[in-house]
């Protein structure tokens, strides 16, 4: 089955994805020259959180004006389809 993330209950990693978004959402788009670094480090740990499906947040630093993906919570979209599927396969 792999790698499915750090076992924690799915509240908290919820909890986790949505401080997240809103840190991306506010300061996130503020930080334009270390923006990339933030951008990986947030796919990490959604990779850490979620296993493999968490690493679709590093679509995040494709954008380098910082604009775009402050207005898309990806993390809480991350969290939702992996608890999704996660309830599929139980």
């Amino acid at each position: 089955m792999g790698f499915q993330g750090i076992p924690m209950p799915v509240w908290a990693k919820f909890a986790i994805c949505i401080v997240f978004d809103l840190i991306d959402m506010t300061v996130g788009r503020l930080m334009l020259g270390v923006a990339i670094f933030t951008d990986v480090a947030n796919a990490l740990i959604m990779f850490a959180l979620w296993g493999p499906i968490g690493l679709f947040a590093a679509w995040e630093a494709v954008d380098v004006t910082e604009q775009l993906d402050g207005f898309v919570p990806t993390n809480t979209l991350l969290a939702w389809a992996a608890h999704r599927r996660s309830t599929a396969t139980a």
